[in-house]
């Protein structure tokens, strides 16, 4: 057996209990198993079925806070991030009763300086995800409280930090990069800086990593063996792998290194040396065994497929000149399954743009190093210059980027789960390759998702939150009307679908919870055209829009009432309303499929709906106008439409109460059923000939 089977066994081991889960029961017996087999002195298989039996206990749920939705409360809570800057709000994340929580201010925070918690008041409420979040709508409602004392190191990157402040105003995406290289504190990144790095696939040399720890590491050990002190090197490394985490904070790719090199350290000091795959394994272990729940976290499966990617594909296949070629497709092929999965994008030669960027973050970071310690202009305008050539260089790796549909859960599972497999049954080259193999699982199943068609006409309202988004598919053709609010990735749920092109995109209206999400729609996807009323058309939202549209060189459409396009009928209101004047200016469609009727409504009011009442028509589907506000589905219009189902498109305890318990009374009492995304997730209506099967979606197809 090769050195690491003792690590990887035991890490296998707890993995499968906490992703299989089973039973208190089965854990206290597999603990006894585990003590007899001590007993007998088989210490090997004692600490396999112990690391199994502790990952069943970690998998048993934890006890989640009930928000109160109909209570203003106050809650306390630590503060270790910087306020960021989303659009017109203000968000801070933080931990409150072991629970991440967001918390969003419509108003600019006083900046943070050393103190130690937050209070805030406010209505406790799920977002879309399930994650909390709390909406300030007053800074009276918010204070900070306490100082962090001098001897925390948390306190000394809060320092750092606020020294740089002053400068923020004339280099603000400098000193966004400092703060992220030198003190993990990426709050203040741009966006667009971002996107840059994520399309070159170099984000994971932006954000505070390894190569932070392992630079710091390494000058800890060079300065002390050069002064020939190679003990007082060690316990300077341990010392260093305990504090770097709680300057930065316990994430996964600082823990990871952080573990090791604190593995390292103590196995110089017991004169115990181990390799590098054993760290690797161990490491991965104790950071699930500490935070299981990073087992499901991008972060730490990138960080830990990368670096083990490095040990078990590229090490064994490395030959002379070769090298770097075995290195880069080993770090292609483990983590291009993930990015898929998590983010819908692939970067091709990612780990090539990795090895080329290395030396000029490297250089960046101790640019910014000395930035923190002397913050000057002349630093800050060399971090601009080297900003400027890592974002030519990404430039370049982005013609080899893209996005694609993601992989399925159980692909991903078995590829690898039959990587882990090898890396604790296999050896050397043929280990290599098999783990090689096994991540070509996820990557084939990507690309059979994403060639996925439908065989018979299918209509998808999307569970976008609150807001509106509905694919229109048949065997040869796709429509989308309206994409949801921005940050709903409509792109990727249509991916997932397996719709890489579409025929027309329709804007209902400019609201951002309906046309948020298309200008990432029309980047990622190929549109042929775009439908939009000339009624009301501007704004932020419609000027971005324009912008996209222009720039992807996609034809624009101004649609007419009466019109009939692909088959799908145009009606607006003969008249505008002076109030809700856009949602009164919401296209409406009415599609026909096979001897079926939909229609689709935007957010019309009641005053449109009066005015169309006498030639909307009956249909057999009706989208519920407004995400089922009181202000619509008036009597006379519901009559007029007869449907017999009815689909509702809003978002988990929306602020607005949709959908308001009159349009409910009214949809029940003409015996329509009915369909809501907040209920029934993503819900899926496919045509076959007379008949109309209704499907819904909890999850998204992966």
């Amino acid at each position: 057996m090769p050195n690491e089977v003792p690590a990887a066994l035991p890490l296998i081991a707890y993995i499968a209990g906490l992703t299989c889960g089973f039973s208190a029961r089965d854990a206290i017996g597999m603990i006894a198993i585990a003590l007899l087999l001590a007993l007998r002195r088989r210490a090997r298989a004692c600490l396999i079925v112990f690391c199994a039996a502790l990952g069943i206990i970690n998998a048993r749920p934890t006890v989640r806070l009930e928000p109160s939705e109909d209570r203003f409360i106050t809650i306390q809570a630590p503060i270790d991030r910087d306020w960021s800057r989303r659009g017109d709000a203000f968000l801070l994340r933080v931990q409150f009763r072991q629970q991440p929580l967001t918390i969003y201010a419509r108003f600019e925070p006083k900046p943070i300086e050393m103190q130690k918690w937050i209070r805030v008041e406010g209505f406790l409420r799920p977002n879309d995800r399930g994650e909390l979040t709390m909406l300030i709508k007053s800074p009276r409602l918010l204070e900070y409280r306490d100082e962090l004392s001098p001897l925390d190191p948390a306190a000394w990157n809060r320092a750092l930090a606020n020294r740089l402040r002053p400068f923020a105003r004339q280099f603000p995406h400098e000193v966004a990069l400092v703060e992220a290289l030198a003190l993990g504190r990426g709050e203040r990144l741009a966006d667009e800086i971002r996107d840059n790095y994520k399309r070159g696939g170099t984000y994971h040399l932006l954000v505070f990593s390894g190569l932070q720890i392992a630079f710091a590491a390494g000058v800890i050990a060079f300065f002390l063996r050069s002064l020939h002190a190679p003990r007082a090197s060690d316990w300077l490394l341990l010392i260093f792998s305990i504090l770097a985490p709680m300057f930065i904070g316990p994430t996964a790719s600082v823990s990871r290194a952080s573990i090791g090199i604190g593995l390292y350290a103590i196995s110089r000091i017991l004169k115990r040396p181990t390799r590098l795959e054993n760290l690797w394994c161990v490491a991965a272990l104790l950071r699930l065994i500490i935070a299981p729940h990073d087992l499901t976290d991008a972060a730490f499966q990138l960080t830990y497929a990368g670096a083990g990617a490095l040990l078990f594909i590229g090490k064994p296949l490395a030959i002379d000149r070769k090298r770097w070629l075995a290195y880069a497709i080993g770090a292609e092929c483990a983590v291009t399954p993930l990015t898929l999965f998590h983010f819908h994008q692939y970067a091709l030669g990612g780990s090539l743009t990795t090895l080329a960027l290395t030396p000029v973050i490297s250089a960046m970071l101790i640019v910014s190093a000395l930035i923190c310690a002397i913050p000057c202009a002349p630093l800050f305008q060399g971090i601009r210059l080297l900003s400027r050539l890592c974002a030519f260089v990404n430039g370049i790796s982005a013609t080899f980027a893209g996005w694609h549909a993601a992989p399925t859960v159980i692909s991903l599972a078995i590829g690898f789960g039959a990587a882990l497999s090898a890396i604790a049954f296999l050896r050397g080259r043929s280990r290599a390759m098999a783990i090689l193999g096994a991540t070509l699982i996820p990557i084939i199943a990507a690309i059979v998702v994403a060639h996925r068609s439908v065989s018979r006409p299918v209509i998808t309202v999307i569970d976008v939150g609150q807001g509106d988004s509905i694919l229109i598919r048949t065997p040869n053709h796709a429509v989308l009307v309206d994409g949801g609010p921005r940050y709903a990735n409509v792109a990727a749920s249509l991916l997932d679908r397996g719709v890489r092109e579409l025929d027309a995109v329709v804007l209902t209206h400019v609201h951002p919870d309906h046309c948020g999400g298309l200008p990432d729609v029309m980047t990622h996807l190929h549109v042929r055209e775009l439908w939009v009323s000339p009624r009301r058309f501007e704004g932020e939202c419609a000027q971005g829009l324009l912008d996209v549209a222009a720039s992807e060189l996609v034809p624009i459409h101004l649609l007419r009432d009466g019109e009939v396009r692909r088959g799908i009928q145009v009606l607006l209101a003969n008249r505008t309303f002076k109030r809700a004047a856009e949602n009164n200016s919401s296209v409406v469609l009415r599609v026909r499929i096979g001897e079926r009727t939909i229609v689709l409504t935007g957010d019309i009011e009641h005053e449109t709906e009066s005015d169309l009442a006498d030639r909307i028509g009956p249909a057999d589907v009706l989208k519920v106008a407004h995400h089922g506000s009181r202000s619509s589905s008036t009597a006379v219009f519901l009559n007029a439409v007869s449907p017999r189902v009815a689909l509702i498109s809003c978002g988990r305890r929306n602020l607005f109460g949709h959908p308001h318990r009159e349009v409910l009374n009214a949809l029940q009492q003409r015996r329509i059923q009915i369909f809501r995304t907040d209920v029934n997730g993503s819900v899926e209506l496919e045509f076959h000939g007379d008949h109309v099967f209704v499907h819904r979606q909890i999850d998204t197809p992966r």
